[in-house]
């Protein structure tokens, strides 16, 4: 999407080899479905937090804790995914 979506994505890789995070943020008080992103490897992805989570008083949407990224390469990356992003909320995904 156009920078006007408000949505920032980040890698974070650890030191050891094929180790990471991949954090997403909806900055906009629109939800976002179906919004795709780059992931590192194609597979299971956790979503680990989630801050819209009902368990943090949010509106509880999300990916249902985890998703499947597809061989799609996006933004630099070899796989992606279509993600619901919650309104003004931080996603964190581990592969799993």
């Amino acid at each position: 999407d156009a920078p006007a979506s408000n949505v920032f994505a980040f890698i974070r890789r650890s030191r050891t080899p094929g180790r990471h995070v991949v954090c997403v943020a909806n900055l906009s008080p629109v939800p976002r479905e179906g919004y795709r992103i780059g992931f590192p490897r194609v597979g299971t992805y956790q979503e680990v937090l989630n801050t819209d989570a009902g368990a943090y008083g949010g509106s509880g949407l999300g990916n249902m804790g985890q998703l499947q990224t597809e061989a799609h390469p996006w933004d630099g990356q070899e796989a992606s995914a279509a993600l619901m992003l919650p309104p003004l909320s931080v996603l964190w995904f581990c592969p799993g």
